[in-house]
């Protein structure tokens, strides 16, 4: 007989001393961490698998684009509105501009990449120069406008996302309604373009007005022409198109003070006649989608 005090499962006379066993709950209890944990284990590593297929070099633009909004942040914070707005600047030229371009010659464009770029944009150029006004309006004593600015700027920004992800708009020839990096450039450009500031004395209430006119031409149904569009555009508008996308870059090296008035003129310029180079028919098959695309959105 082994004695009590004995080890467990030691020989001890001739006899064993039994050792414990756990009953069936507590094996079960015990295993389950280990279980949890590889089960986890195996979808970081099937997740870090899959990742690279949808991120491409294209995706590499865009995320400069995002480091610039971010960067921009922190600059704003720090009370340095026109840094920050050079700072979009760099990302909308050598971020923005490119991954289009870049997708389409490496024919890398794919669900998640549109997506990327369209959130990403919704934040650098709504939502940052958005900031950046309401910054330069607190400053200058006109909080109160800065906020319904900021606000409005962003609220009707982010309908015209909501309704266009809801229901897609399918007329690949132009855009419903003023593109929101349109009105977002502007509104920071009246903020910050050398010409406003320095000569318009009292320009805070028009500039104001401005931006509230531009935001809700976000969601007003004009048919904006797009670069992207079914045929090609015609030679004016490709030479204008041409001087938007190398003039600033030129401007931001030689006068950096003035890239804000060269943004200012040519977004302004769009908004104002980007509808011309439409056809009239057009027009007329915008609307047939327009009508076809509204119907399906108040369903």
């Amino acid at each position: 007989m082994a004695s009590l005090g004995e080890p467990a499962g030691q020989l001890v006379r001739g006899a064993i001393v039994a050792r414990p066993h756990a009953g069936r709950h507590q094996q079960h209890r015990d295993a389950w961490p280990v279980i949890d944990r590889s089960i986890f284990a195996g979808s970081v590593v099937r997740m870090l698998c899959r990742w690279p297929r949808s991120f491409h070099l294209k995706d590499v633009f865009t995320l400069v684009n995002l480091v610039s909004g971010v960067v921009a942040v922190h600059f704003v914070l720090f009370g340095e509105p026109r840094t920050a707005g050079f700072t979009v600047v760099v990302g909308y030229l050598f971020g923005d501009l490119l991954d289009g371009q870049v997708a389409r010659m490496t024919g890398k464009s794919n669900r998640f990449g549109a997506e990327l770029d369209s959130i990403v944009d919704h934040f650098v150029h709504v939502v940052v120069p958005g900031i950046i006004i309401y910054t330069v309006y607190r400053t200058a004593g006109h909080e109160l406008l800065g906020l319904i600015a900021l606000g409005t700027l962003v609220g009707t920004a982010t309908i015209r996302h909501a309704r266009l992800a809801a229901v897609k708009f399918d007329y690949p020839l132009c855009w419903c309604g003023l593109p929101r990096t349109i009105s977002g450039f502007i509104a920071m450009s009246l903020a910050l373009a050398k010409t406003v500031t320095d000569h318009l004395r009292g320009y805070y209430l028009p500039a104001f007005i401005a931006v509230m006119l531009l935001s809700v031409m976000n969601l007003v149904p004009i048919p904006y022409m797009t670069h992207r569009g079914k045929r090609a555009m015609q030679p004016w508008t490709k030479f204008l198109v041409g001087l938007f996308v190398v003039l600033p870059v030129v401007v931001f090296f030689i006068d950096r003070d003035r890239t804000f008035d060269v943004f200012l003129v040519f977004m302004l310029g769009y908004a104002l006649t980007g509808w011309i180079p439409v056809r009239t028919e057009e027009r007329a098959a915008f609307w047939v989608e327009y009508r076809r695309w509204s119907t399906e959105l108040a369903r």
